[in-house]
């Protein structure tokens, strides 16, 4: 491995991606400068109200490079608690019901779940269930041409109804990707699907923690880097990427500096990366060519805060709204937060008003979620532009690999190339990818 004691890298952008990336290299002795046009690094991670308490999250059985970061900024006992809970489907009748999960082999377990879950009418589910099989034994096999088609003509395809479609696979689609079913690609659809209910028992566990990502991943990270010495330039943005030969000589800063370094690492999303890029890039290289392909949805969650006594968290997918999913989580002995889901433009554009609330209020009680003598203490809500990658038709192809044309640069985020929708894990995973292809050059 080459000495590293003289190597330098600049990381732009402060994300989970951007500071993943960082704390691994930074623990192998790199000189690190990330630049982040936030206030503070990881402030996008940090959007929940803290007159209310923290904004809590949830990680999937599935997401081990998660659990594995987790794991290292907090040794046992310290880490953070998750507690595990199901997964509910609201059905149109009003009433909830769970996803099973079993303790069989794999994969066993999937298939038995399968005709468990009466979320879906019985004929439908032992057709998905006999197909499923066949697929296991090679007597089916998928599509070629799923990343041409959207994830709703190939359920059609398969025998899945329009009101399954509405009702269990569009809120599933939206809750693992931000994406639906109309617009998506069946590629990504069963990528998405794949891990949490095709694989083994545990990949299905869902758990809410009920900490914050700030508290439980921004900060710690901060602090190992403030430990190792790394720069961390805040309220700062960069304006262009020089180059030399064919090589990142520097990053051009907003106040006229030149930032320096033998790597770089952009942890920005396609929309801000593409105007730092020079233009000879853009119409020698079809990598950043296709960066201009991508296109983006914005996503935004309404917190609800509520005077009711929360036993236990949920999660409960829902249809017929312009939310897609709420997660209900206690803040304290006696107050209940329902964070509410939706990348429906219209709906995020609404401003918080009197009459806006009264219909939340209302949504909740008809959901069976908000007891009728509870009282609502307050609302407030976080909208993201281009958040989410649109995964449409074609997508696939537009996502970068970690590693650029360009000898001494990597992408980082989580809509590159990592096998996973965009979410956190797709972010840690394309982090933990930059910091190896330069460790292990």
């Amino acid at each position: 491995m080459t000495p590293t004691n003289t190597q330098s890298v600049a990381i732009l952008g402060g994300g989970p991606a951007g500071l993943t990336a960082a704390y691994r290299l930074i623990r192998h002795g790199y000189r690190v400068t990330i630049v982040d046009r936030g206030p503070t690094v990881g402030n996008a991670l940090s959007g929940g109200d803290l007159q209310n308490g923290p904004e809590p999250f949830t990680i999937l059985g599935c997401h081990r490079a998660t659990h594995a970061l987790l794991h290292s900024l907090h040794p046992s006992p310290q880490q953070p608690e998750g507690i595990i809970i199901p997964l509910e489907f609201r059905l149109p009748d009003g009433s909830l019901v769970h996803y099973p999960r079993t303790a069989f082999p794999s994969p066993l377990h999937t298939w038995v779940n399968l005709l468990r879950f009466t979320g879906i009418p019985w004929k439908e589910r032992w057709r998905l269930a006999s197909w499923v099989e066949q697929l296991w034994e090679g007597e089916a096999e998928l599509p070629a041409d799923l990343e041409q088609r959207t994830a709703d003509d190939w359920l059609t395809s398969i025998g899945q109804s329009a009101q399954t479609c509405r009702v269990v696979w569009n809120p599933l689609a939206q809750w693992l990707t931000g994406n639906d079913l109309v617009t998506m690609s069946a590629d990504a659809f069963i990528r998405a699907m794949k891990p949490v209910f095709l694989s083994t028992h545990p990949d299905s566990r869902i758990s809410v923690v009920q900490d914050s990502l700030l508290t439980c991943f921004v900060r710690p990270v901060t602090e190992v880097l403030i430990q190792g010495n790394a720069t961390i330039l805040s309220n700062t943005e960069a304006t262009q990427l020089r180059y030399n030969h064919d090589r990142i000589s520097g990053v051009q800063l907003r106040d006229g500096s030149l930032l320096q370094a033998d790597w770089y690492i952009t942890a920005l999303p396609p929309q801000q990366l593409t105007p730092l890029l020079p233009e000879r890039w853009l119409t020698r290289y079809a990598y950043f060519q296709q960066l201009t392909e991508l296109r983006s949805i914005d996503s935004t969650i309404l917190h609800v805060y509520a005077e009711q006594a929360c036993a236990t968290p949920r999660l409960v997918l829902l249809s017929n709204t312009s939310f897609h999913s709420v997660l209900v989580t206690s803040l304290m002995s006696e107050r209940t937060d329902f964070s509410l889901i939706t990348t429906d433009r219209q709906c995020a554009q609404t401003q918080p008003d009197s009459s806006r609330d009264i219909a939340i209020h209302d949504l909740l009680r008809s959901w069976g979620l908000l007891m009728t003598e509870s009282r609502i203490v307050s609302t407030h809500h976080r909208t993201v532009s281009n958040a989410i990658l649109s995964l449409r038709p074609g997508a696939k192809l537009h996502r970068p690999i970690q590693r650029s044309p360009i000898a001494n640069l990597l992408l980082a985020g989580d809509w590159t190339d990592t096998g996973w929708p965009p979410n956190l894990e797709s972010a840690i995973v394309s982090g933990n990818r930059c910091a190896d292809a330069i460790v292990l050059r």
